[in-house]
């Protein structure tokens, strides 16, 4: 818009001067001064969204399946089940923990099948990798799946505790105690100590 004033003198200055600031205030801008109508980005203008902190990653459990491994046919046969957990999270830790609480009910429908569920869901005392050897600390489930100590149950459980901290730690062995006791697991399972398991040193787990 082009606006043609002519003014003479200090009164017309003045003047003219009003014209324009009542034209500007009827357009929607902002005077020179900074007072009026401020401009917007359009709707939702404001501070930017801070981006949401869900950054996820995934672990592998290991899991017994009746359709692919019918009757337990071969007791130690485990297959690898995804889990997602926080980016932020220890590999080792969140692997037992995903294995503790079993399979969810969508999995239990696909076959798979463990001795652990939401009745050992919290048994994680502590996991942990030291040299080559993972550490998983566990409370005290005897009573929870006593029938674990049988020998076709005592491989499944070993496999599906191994096998996912052996993946999960990048370890090639792994030790387990109940209440940092070592022997107390492997008694459970009626296998004593000897070289296999370092002869159920607590040290580690203390």
């Amino acid at each position: 818009m082009r606006l043609m004033v002519r003014a003479k003198g200090f009164a017309g200055v003045r003047a003219a001067g009003a014209v324009l600031a009542g034209l500007l205030l009827l357009a929607g801008c902002t005077p020179p001064d900074g007072n009026g109508p401020q401009p917007t980005n359009g709707p939702g203008a404001g501070p930017e969204r801070s981006q949401s902190s869900t950054a996820t990653k995934t672990v592998l459990v290991y899991f017994d399946n009746q359709v692919l491994n019918p009757n337990a046919a071969d007791c130690s046969k485990v297959y690898a089940v995804p889990r997602t957990v926080p980016a932020s999270a220890d590999m080792l830790t969140a692997s037992m923990q995903q294995l503790l609480a079993g399979p969810t009910a969508a999995e239990s429908a696909q076959g798979y099948r463990s001795w652990f569920s939401s009745a050992t869901a919290n048994a994680l005392v502590s996991a942990k990798v030291s040299g080559g050897t993972s550490y998983v600390n566990l409370t005290d489930i005897r009573t929870v799946i006593p029938n674990a100590s049988t020998s076709c149950g005592s491989q499944a459980l070993l496999a599906q505790l191994g096998t996912t901290a052996q993946q999960a730690g990048m370890t090639p062995q792994v030790r387990y105690a109940i209440e940092g006791q070592p022997k107390a697991f492997w008694e459970w399972l009626q296998m004593g100590c000897d070289a296999s398991n370092d002869n159920c040193d607590a040290a580690p787990f203390n």
